[in-house]
């Protein structure tokens, strides 16, 4: 994780905009979009009847309506909540394994580490920002907006720090590491385009470890013939969801940034995929 993130950060520096922003859509369409492909499958290994896995297969199938039911109706508030379930997400997949109080503290800490990650994001690229919200809702987050949230993260997570290793429910050694990995992200996103050093986070950050976690929960183990048959097991909802992406893309004049239809369909799968991790990860 960090090797590679260093070398893409050596990357973003010695190349243009166009060759980053080109390997972070390769990125995000394979690796991004695999690591939610599972979903249906996970639900059925940890539902052990046919009748709870169709309950959960109409709830997976109601989040999405109702997600572009809101979208329809507002796509600002639809992207808000797209950012702040992310948030929560990036947060649980990242400290779920580190941190363990109890559900409402750890619900916090999790959402303010991810609203950290986002605000971090979109103030290091609050250009490119504005011009995809300006497409996909036709407004955008302002400057304060975006400085307040780093701000209000920033401090939950130094005084839930604070917390944890005076309680002891941590090691001060993990408390500084996580320091460090900020300050290197933080590098990253100043240094690359808005695309690559989201794709930077969510390949290497989120999506391989899911992935992992994913393999030992379907398989029981990590191994070739795990993985192979994970990769296997996504194959046709992977092209399903990259067929859908370029049609989007071809077929609605009015987007002309391709990273506003990468982010849509992440927005269309982010909701009930967190959903089922959660429901995996308890």
């Amino acid at each position: 994780m960090l090797f590679i993130t260093f070398f893409l950060f050596w990357i973003s520096i010695q190349f243009g905009e166009v060759v980053e922003d080109f390997l972070a859509y390769i990125l995000v369409i394979s690796l991004g979009i695999l690591h939610g492909a599972n979903d249906l499958l996970i639900l059925s290994i940890k539902e052990k009847t046919d009748k709870t896995f169709i309950k959960n297969l109409f709830i997976y199938i109601g989040i999405i309506i109702l997600c572009l039911v809101i979208y329809m109706f507002s796509s600002f508030t639809a992207i808000l909540f797209f950012v702040l379930l992310s948030s929560y997400h990036f947060g649980e997949e990242h400290l779920s394994k580190k941190i363990n109080v109890n559900g409402l503290f750890n619900s916090f800490y999790f959402l303010a580490y991810g609203i950290f990650i986002f605000s971090l994001i979109f103030y290091q690229s609050a250009a490119d920002v504005d011009l995809i919200m300006t497409e996909l809702t036709g407004l955008t987050f302002t400057e304060f907006q975006i400085k307040m949230a780093l701000l209000l993260s920033g401090v939950f997570l130094c005084i839930g720090s604070i917390y944890l290793v005076l309680t002891k429910k941590n090691k001060v050694k993990i408390f500084f590491r996580e320091i460090f990995y900020l300050l290197l992200l933080y590098l990253v996103f100043q240094n690359s385009s808005l695309v690559l050093g989201f794709a930077i986070y969510f390949i290497f950050w989120h999506s391989i470890p899911s992935i992992i976690h994913q393999v030992v929960f379907i398989s029981g183990n990590l191994n070739e013939k795990a993985i192979f048959y994970y990769v296997k097991k996504a194959l046709i909802y992977w092209v399903i969801s990259v067929v859908g992406l370029f049609v989007l893309y071809q077929l609605v004049p009015q987007i002309e940034l391709f990273a506003t239809v990468v982010f849509a369909i992440l927005f269309a799968v982010t909701a009930p995929h967190t959903w089922v991790m959660h429901k995996m990860k308890n």
